[in-house]
């Protein structure tokens, strides 16, 4: 009998059967991973989206920088005479200067010595004053007993000049020069208790043939304006032309200095914008763009974009059109340029713009103000003594009354007499005190109306408060700051009573504060602080902030604010970027989670395939253990029952 189980192992293909059935296992992973990835494309356009928009916000917060900026231009005609910079506030004109002088530090130097470090001067204390200032107290003794040291000492001891020492070809010397050019700087040294030839270092404020010798006398800068004469104690000129700082350059030069609206930057500016809003357009083009079957003869199939028929971009979309399509809010009434077409940007069907850089810069000509209110925050007052300042978030495009019940002032303290026409009759001594700084002001007598104002500047710019400043009002002394507002206080007193002598101060303290502005802004409330009126109360203008010059009260007209394109699509884009409640980060964060729960599915399905794999790989083993044993039984048989003696066949 022959017994054959063979058939049992030969007839199955164990690897390819599991195989098969890990296919099928695999299949739901398989789509879970195309719908993923069909995700991950919609998640990437919607990242194109933000980044195009973001880019968009950057360039529309240049636009607005344009009105913030400094947008005024100097242009020069000789500037090797002069050169200047200005502030957004310098009114436009020209401007004729010459009969240049410049300002001059004094110098002073001394006799020759045979070394620097080796011969000895003398000693005792140099006595050195800048102006009015204090006198500065030098020590010289052994230690430093030499120019060397001298003159180490001296800038050591921040007096006021530089100390140095020269060797002239025969011999040493010290010189010394005002750390600051201008008449009010110059420096006089004493010598108490000299030996040797300290004394020689004295220095009055001549030239005479003792002490030290005037190489350099110290000097005003000068120059005219339009034909009129200004001085100034540094060759920084500031204050004379209003938002213009003049640096003088050539003595005897002269130049003519223009003043205009610098359009180039503006142009630049508006350029940048148009560039990014046609990046966004062409964005958002791509992404929401439908392409049907459009090559039939290749039979290719368009292409559609990932975020078709999406209705947040579609919104923001048509909101962004409308605003470069649309009239502009807040314009000036009867401006030739209320829209952004009437400065060169036009519109194409693609949802993209162009600019006429002609057209604008002849418009920025024209009306600067007006036309840079159709892209930033803009605000025109009727009344010259009134300046738009800011605005706030709750500020609504429009024009606004403005009322002024009280002007701003200074603090001011007027003496009670005019001083003398041959001067003071004795010396005087002023006490100014504003905070906790105090100042002493010595007057020497004699002086007249003219020195004691020259006294008091100086010495107040040299001890920390030039905020404080001496006029001469007709013969009569008068006090005050220079800022306006409850905030600036001060007080005087001096030494002398008020007499018909003196400068009219008189014994008794005299205090002054400023008062803050007090008025209305479209009948809204508001609060002043200095010469700024803020609205406060409820209502389109609030959060609008003015600033008001002068003592005029009542109506002082109308102040138009302009809503330019910044602020409108800053808006807009600001909406659809917020990371809390914009449609963007909505749709992004969905698309997220959604690909996280599908690859939290797909794991767990990838673990729930390989369990199976792994449970039929060990089924299939424990059925091979089987047949092999069969096989085994079947040999026995076989050995047992030979094929002599009949045949049986299992299997």
């Amino acid at each position: 009998m022959s017994v054959s189980i063979s058939g049992l192992v030969s007839g199955i293909n164990v690897q390819s059967l599991i195989t098969s059935l890990s296919a099928a296992y695999q299949r739901p992973i398989t789509q879970l991973q195309a719908q993923e990835q069909s995700n991950q494309t919609t998640l990437s356009a919607w990242g194109q989206v933000q980044g195009a928009l973001s880019s968009l916000q950057s360039a529309v917060a240049g636009l607005q920088s344009v009105t913030q900026v400094n947008n005024r231009l100097a242009n020069l005609s000789n500037s090797a005479a002069v050169s200047a910079s200005v502030s957004s506030n310098a009114p436009l004109g020209s401007y004729s200067l010459g009969q240049i002088a410049l300002a001059q530090a004094q110098s002073a130097y001394s006799q020759d010595f045979a070394s620097a470090s080796n011969t000895a001067v003398g000693t005792g204390t140099l006595q050195i004053q800048v102006g009015s200032g204090s006198v500065t107290n030098v020590v010289i003794n052994n230690a430093n007993d030499n120019l060397n040291g001298i003159a180490a000492a001296i800038n050591n001891a921040s007096a006021g000049v530089n100390a140095a020492v020269v060797y002239d070809g025969t011999g040493y010397r010290l010189t010394l020069t005002s750390n600051q050019t201008g008449t009010a700087n110059a420096f006089t040294v004493g010598a108490s208790g000299a030996t040797g030839s300290l004394s020689a270092l004295s220095f009055g404020s001549g030239t005479g043939s003792s002490g030290m010798t005037q190489s350099q006398a110290a000097l005003n800068a000068s120059l005219s304006i339009n034909g009129l004469s200004i001085t100034s104690s540094s060759n920084t000129v500031s204050g004379a032309i209003p938002g213009v700082t003049l640096n003088l350059l050539q003595a005897s030069g002269s130049t003519t200095l223009t003043v205009a609206n610098d359009s180039h930057s503006f142009s630049q500016s508006v350029q940048i914008f148009v560039t990014a809003f046609n990046s966004a357009m062409d964005t958002l083009n791509q992404v929401t763009a439908y392409n049907p079957d459009s090559s039939a003869t290749s039979g290719a199939s368009g292409q559609t974009g990932a975020l078709l028929g999406n209705a947040g971009i579609q919104s923001l979309r048509t909101q962004l059109l409308n605003l470069i399509s649309g009239q502009a809010l807040g314009t000036a009434p009867g401006s030739n340029y209320n829209s952004l077409a009437s400065v060169g940007i036009s519109l194409a069907q693609d949802g993209t713009i162009q600019l006429d850089t002609s057209l604008l810069g002849a418009a920025l000509s024209t009306d600067y103000n007006g036309v840079a209110g159709l892209f930033g925050q803009v605000g025109s007052a009727s009344n010259a003594n009134v300046q738009f300042v800011a605005a706030g978030g709750s500020t609504q495009p429009g024009t606004y009354a403005i009322s002024i019940a009280s002007a701003a002032t200074q603090a001011s303290v007027t003496a009670s007499s005019a001083v003398p026409s041959g001067g003071l009759a004795s010396a005087e001594t002023l006490t100014i005190t504003s905070g906790a700084t105090s100042v002493a002001v010595a007057l020497a007598s004699g002086a007249g109306i003219a020195s004691i104002v020259g006294t008091i500047n100086a010495t107040l710019s040299q001890q920390g408060l030039s905020a404080i400043s001496a006029i001469n009002n007709n013969g009569v002394l008068e006090l005050q700051t220079a800022g306006y507002g409850s905030g600036q206080s001060f007080s005087v007193v001096s030494n002398q009573p008020a007499s018909s002598g003196g400068t009219g101060i008189g014994t008794t303290l005299l205090s002054a504060t400023g008062t803050d502005v007090v008025g209305t802004i479209n009948g809204q409330a508001a609060s002043g602080s200095g010469q700024t009126l803020s609205v406060t109360g409820p209502g389109p203008a609030l959060g609008l902030q003015v600033d008001v010059a002068g003592q005029a009260t009542g109506s002082l007209g109308t102040i138009t604010l302009s809503q330019g394109v910044y602020q409108q699509m800053n808006t807009a884009l600001s909406a659809a970027l917020d990371s809390q409640t914009g449609f963007v980060a909505a749709a992004t964060n969905g698309l997220n989670s959604t690909i996280s729960g599908i690859n939290q599915q797909i794991t767990q399905l990838q673990s729930s395939a390989a369990a199976q794999t792994a449970l039929l790989q060990q089924q299939f083993n424990a059925m091979q253990v089987q047949v092999a044993q069969l096989q085994s039984v079947g040999q026995y048989l076989d050995a047992f029952f030979p094929s002599t003696s009949g045949s049986s066949s299992i299997g």
